[in-house]
Parts: C-alpha cells; structure tokens; sequence
C-alpha cells in the first residue's frame, strides 16, 4: 500500500518540480495534500461507482396527520419471506431496514440496531452511516448501531460498533482485501483506500492540479497516462445493474396514504 507523501512526492518529480532524490518542503506537502484529498474524493460516485441512496435504520415511523405520497415500492417481507401485513408497525423482524443494498447511505435513527452491509458486494461498492434526527423513535441516548461485515471485514474486524451521537463516515469494498476500507480524508502517512496499481493515476492527477502553481506546462506523456489510468479506475469499479430500489421508503403508518396512491 502506497501512503499520501509517497503519491506527493513522485507528483512533484512529475513536473521536475524537485531533483531526484529530494523531498517537498512542509508547505509543499500540505498544499499537494489538500489538492490530492480533494481529487480521491471528488472520484466517488462519478468516476468511481454509483451515488450513494438514503437508507433509513430504522425505517421512520410517518404519522403525520396529513397525507403524504412518499417514494413506495417494493412490498416489504417478513422474516418468512411473506408480505407483511398492512399497515406495519416497528417490528426488527421485518427484512426492510436490516439489509441495505450496495451503495447505500444508512440515516442512523438513534435506534439500537443491527444493519448487516451487503452479502455480494462490487468491487468499489460504497457504504456510508451519517446521524439522523432521531425523530419518532424516542431518541434513545447513547444508542448504538452495529454493523455487520456479513462474510467480510470492516476496517478489518467482522462488526464495527458506532455509538450516537455518530460521525459521518464511508467505505469502500476492496475485492482482493475483503475488507471495506474507510474513505476519509488522509494525512501523510496514511495509505491510500486503493491498490498500487492505480498509484500512476493520483500522481499524474496530483501532477496536473498542481502544475500551474509552478509555472509548468503539463507534459503529455503525464496527461496520456492520467487517461489511461482513469479509465482502468471507471472498468475496475463498475457497478452490476441497478443497486439500490428504495424498499427502505415504505411508509408505516395508515394515516400516511394517499387514497388511490398506495395498494390498499
């Protein structure tokens, strides 16, 4: 694994900004550190992979006295693999908020909880957890929700246990590690979320951003492998069909339905 002062160094001999065997000052390094924390994730959801959808944990209980048509679809199923019965209530039993698809964003509902990440995930599948409100679900203090590798790692331990109030943060789903890895800015020492092949792509990006601040022209044997690289990233990180449909969004309370909108 490559750290971020590796990547920063070699994007300076890039442009020949230094000689052979020197190191960028401190003030190099922290202004090339903040352009390559930038552009790595700038990359997630566009260059690499798919957007990220809500998936809230639990599902929110809607009982607004006032009618709403909120996202539907598809019929939630009991842990027998039935239709649940209409309307629903909370119930852990049910497989709705449990099993989030690849690429989702869990909205943690101060619920203490296990979601379990996905079973077959892509290589470069997201997972992220941000703290929601709470709303509904009596905002239990220091709630706590677990997540569960599901035959893989996180951060290299099968559960990661995070309690509220919880910090934003993501994965990313390394095939050949088996191991969601934590995307999050990084800082010098810290490897980088990806394998050693793609360490040509982060240089020669570092390179171009960096270019102008030095009065370099780019060299085109630097701009022709950043778009090779690029597109080696795009074919190793796509994603299979369609990841995420919503079946979190299913209102829970009757008081919630549209007349005629809804299947009952």
């Amino acid at each position: 694994m490559t750290t971020a002062q590796t990547i920063i160094q070699a994007a300076y001999r890039e442009n020949n900004i230094i000689p052979a065997g020197s190191d960028p000052t401190t003030a190099e390094l922290t202004e090339a550190l903040e352009r390559l924390n930038r552009y790595i994730m700038g990359v997630y959801g566009h260059e690499l992979g798919e957007p990220m959808m809500d998936w809230p944990v639990p599902a929110p209980q809607r009982t607004a006295a006032t009618s709403a048509n909120y996202p539907q679809l598809p019929y939630p199923l009991d842990a027998q693999g039935g239709l649940t019965t209409a309307p629903f209530q909370a119930d852990p039993s049910l497989l709705i908020y449990t099993f989030p698809p690849k690429n989702s964003r869990l909205i943690f509902g101060s619920v203490s909880h296990t979601a379990w990440f996905p079973e077959a995930p892509d290589d470069g599948s997201r997972m992220m957890v941000v703290q929601g409100s709470g709303a509904g679900d009596g905002g239990v203090p220091l709630s706590v929700l677990t997540l569960d590798g599901n035959g893989r790692t996180i951060e290299g331990s099968n559960t990661k246990t995070l309690t509220q109030p919880i910090a934003t943060r993501q994965w990313l789903y390394r095939a050949e590690l088996g191991d969601w890895v934590v995307i999050q800015d990084l800082a010098l020492s810290d490897n980088l979320p990806f394998p050693t092949d793609f360490d040509d792509l982060w240089i020669c990006a570092l390179a171009i951003r960096i270019s102008p601040r030095y009065g370099k022209v780019l060299n085109v044997a630097t701009a022709d492998t950043f778009k090779s690289m690029l597109t080696k990233l795009k074919a190793r990180y796509r994603q299979a069909g369609v990841t995420v449909y919503n079946s979190g969004d299913i209102p829970r309370s009757l008081q919630t339905f549209i007349s005629g909108r809804y299947f009952y």
